[in-house]
């Protein structure tokens, strides 16, 4: 190893989280490089869980990115990467600082942008007050048809769909009727990436719930009441919910391709350069995906920590996709190996098909999130197989541990005991993934309680 090695992650997202703490994992104290973390602000969002936020499932949690950096003995710096330095092997930041590095990992996500006039963008938890808004409209009847679509060419549509199931049983709840939602995507089937057997499941929720699915159609424009489809067919509609497009961030001195993304090869290191990866979002890698970035930074750390001269054997990006599905009852948990055709030898599963089961399958970020034990000693997320017991006796027994837990729960915050209380919420969170509908409140009421 060299003594003096100086490394630069660049970003403060799932990536970078993950670079990081994967390093430090292969690199550990005291063999361990100097490393420079980059963000553009002091505060990780932990995005996933954003959709649920507005129905009161969930609530987008932040972690402080510089008490992160602190744990695993790197140096944060707050600010934007704008230009890599190949010849002078060097990232400089918005904010005029220059920082050199024998190996960098860039790992700044993308750009988000709305791209279809008149519709209300979902992008993440900034957007959730807007789509609350929403809800509260459709709850009083002032909106009847409601369609949900994403842009040309988007591979990772799951949050899509999780928003239709998601709004159809709050209206369900509520024993609203008469509203008609529509889910417009550009793929072949739902969620096609995961194979045949995810998008027959996923089409059976949708029917289940009398929701509307128009396949291989975008929408091309919104003129009064109606949305134009790229097939040419009209339909009335009242509001439309889109995901943003995704660009690449288009940092200077990186190879990019025509929307900004950084191009990197199957060791996820950037064309061209020398001892320069990139991770997530801001890839050329066409699925934008927490845990496939999450991947892309572990693969890039063993290459990395190899060319450093640690003794380890780095293998090539093969991305495995999994997905949890927040369909509003059970989690379904989704799991396929991503090939040329998109996702074969997928796997549905009532049952979690990794461990622990974060909505972000991080190798080392999912145990760290899920705060599974001390630092160094937490296992790294492992896969499982998908249960042979009957589907409907899973779903049974799924209901019965949640009632279970909400049960005892209760009891011990009526006898004083919040600690305990709060620990059996988060088995509910692990069991659904979400708290039921007015847990958050009694969350944070239970958390202002326990240490008095």
């Amino acid at each position: 190893m060299k003594a003096s090695a100086r490394v630069v992650i660049c970003g403060g997202g799932v990536a970078a989280m993950e670079a990081l703490l994967a390093l430090r994992e292969i690199l550990p104290l005291p063999l361990h490089p100097h490393i420079d973390l980059v963000a553009p602000n002091s505060r990780f969002v932990y995005q996933p869980m954003a959709v649920a936020e507005p129905f009161g499932l969930a609530r987008t949690r932040l972690f402080n990115i510089r008490e992160i950096a602190g744990e695993f003995h790197s140096e944060l710096h707050v600010g934007s990467l704008v230009r890599v330095n190949g010849a002078e092997r060097s990232v400089e930041l918005d904010r005029g600082a220059s920082l050199p590095y024998d190996a960098a990992i860039v790992a700044v996500g993308a750009r988000r942008k709305a791209w279809l006039e008149g519709a209300i963008s979902f992008g993440g938890t900034a957007d959730a007050p807007t789509f609350a808004e929403l809800l509260g409209r459709l709850e009083e009847g002032d909106v009847g048809r409601l369609a949900f679509t994403s842009p040309p060419g988007m591979s990772w549509t799951l949050p899509l769909y999780e928003l239709a199931l998601l709004t159809a049983s709050r209206l369900a709840e509520l024993g609203v009727t008469g509203v008609e939602l529509t889910v417009i995507t550009p793929e072949a089937e739902p969620l096609a990436i995961f194979g045949a057997a995810a998008s027959r499941m996923l089409g059976g929720q949708l029917s289940d719930r009398g929701i509307r699915l128009r396949v291989g159609a975008t929408v091309q424009k919104l003129r009064s009441g109606r949305a134009e489809l790229s097939s040419g067919e009209t339909i009335e509609i009242e509001e439309v919910v889109a995901l943003p497009r995704l660009l690449g961030p288009g940092i200077e001195g990186l190879p990019c391709d025509a929307e900004g993304f950084v191009e990197i090869d199957e060791h996820c290191r950037v064309v061209g350069l020398e001892d320069v990866y990139a991770a997530g979002d801001g890839t050329s890698f066409p699925i934008k995906q927490g845990g496939i970035a999450t991947q892309q930074a572990g693969v890039a750390v063993e290459w990395l920590a190899a060319g450093l001269g640690a003794p380890v054997r780095p293998l090539r990006f093969e991305p495995l996709l999994r997905g949890m599905l927040l369909t509003g009852l059970a989690p379904v948990y989704l799991r396929a190996v991503v090939g040329e055709q998109g996702g074969e030898n997928g796997a549905v599963a009532a049952n979690a098909l990794w461990w622990p089961p974060t909505k972000i399958a991080g190798r080392h970020l999912g145990p760290y999130l899920a705060r599974s034990g001390p630092v160094g000693e937490r296992a790294l997320l492992e896969d499982r197989a998908v249960s042979t017991r009957d589907p409907a006796a899973q779903q049974e027994a799924h209901r019965e541990s949640r009632e279970l837990a909400l049960l005892f729960a209760e009891s011990d915050a009526r006898g004083g005991d919040f600690h305990s209380a709060l620990g059996w919420l988060e088995v509910i969170e692990q069991l659904d993934g979400v708290l039921p509908t007015g847990y958050l409140q009694k969350r944070d009421t239970w958390e202002t309680l326990v240490d008095r």
